[in-house]
């Protein structure tokens, strides 16, 4: 690609977002007809039409698409090569503002506000803790910390780690009703259930053949409050299918009970993510490494050697 081009990504780029040429020629300050001929450049390029075009809106061609993620992707390192050189030694400042899941920001990531204050004084930090959805580029955020599947098509993922679930009770409940030996007898148990916004209550399960196992279960509780589901199960109140991030703790000091440890659950992603169109700030790009470093390749609350804090 010439470098000469690196512009026409930019203006392709902008005319996505914006959904008109005139919107992103008011953006990076051309006429409609100056970005309609970049445009016609860079598909004369790369020899596919990228957007079609009529008279009411602007949409992808399926090449266009694939293409968008390759421009967005190269611009996002592009910049970050840039601010990385530009900063050189320089100590981050400015206000640095993240937003994190409320559950794993509190056990998680919270821990690592005063060290990483301490590291680098001239920052400030706003850590926003909620399991509601926020669009990081319309409320000015810098770094989201998200656990699933991703809606954002438009944002640079950084993976921290894997959500493993793990099947868990207290002693107590088992004493009581007996510990299941396959996924199936869970519809004789009481399920605590997480409700986001529904009750998940649907519990699938890979024995050690390989085999899948669905089962819907019910109980008389659900809450969408990580802590509220938690003093449940260690109440004795019954059976929940919990991350082991939020229960590593209650399995380390005997609070709960690890049930069926030969089948596997669905994992999830944990990812650091941050808006494509803006530079990889310096303190975005430290806030991601000590994520990483305190991690690690396995995350701590999955490793027998690091105990629980009490």
């Amino acid at each position: 690609m010439a470098a000469r081009n690196l512009d026409d990504l930019l203006i392709f780029t902008r005319v996505v977002k914006e959904g008109s040429m005139a919107a992103a020629g008011r953006e990076l300050g051309f006429s409609s007809a100056v970005v309609s001929k970049r445009i016609q450049r860079l598909e004369g390029d790369v020899g596919v039409r990228l957007i079609h075009r009529s008279t009411r809106k602007l949409s992808l061609t399926d090449e266009g698409a694939l293409y968008h993620d390759y421009c967005v992707r190269i611009l996002a390192e592009l910049e970050e090569a840039e601010t990385l050189i530009s900063q050189g030694s320089r100590q981050p400042s400015g206000t640095l503002r993240v937003t994190v899941p409320a559950a794993f920001g509190r056990q998680h990531i919270a821990p690592l506000v005063p060290e990483f204050l301490g590291r680098y004084p001239n920052v400030r930090l706003a850590l926003h803790l909620s399991d509601q959805h926020v669009d990081l580029i319309e409320e000015g955020y810098d770094l989201a910390v998200r656990i699933g599947e991703l809606r954002d098509s438009n944002l640079i993922v950084s993976p921290l780690g894997i959500d493993k679930r793990v099947l868990v009770a207290s002693p107590g409940y088992i004493a009581r009703h007996g510990q299941p030996t396959c996924p199936e007898e869970l519809r004789v148990h009481n399920a605590l259930l997480f409700a986001n916004p529904t009750p998940m209550d649907s519990w699938n399960f890979v024995d050690p053949k390989g085999r899948e196992h669905g089962v819907r279960v019910q109980g008389n509780f659900e809450t969408n409050n990580c802590d509220a589901l938690r003093e449940a199960i260690l109440a004795g109140m019954g059976i929940a299918l919990r991350p082991a991030w939020d229960v590593w703790r209650d399995l380390r000091q005997g609070g709960m009970i690890a049930l069926l440890p030969d089948y596997t659950h669905p994992s999830f992603p944990i990812q650091a993510l941050y808006p494509s169109r803006r530079h990889l700030s310096q303190k975005v790009r430290l806030f991601i490494d000590m994520l990483r470093e305190r991690f690690g390749d396995v995350p701590y609350w999955e490793r027998d050697d690091v105990p629980a804090p009490r």
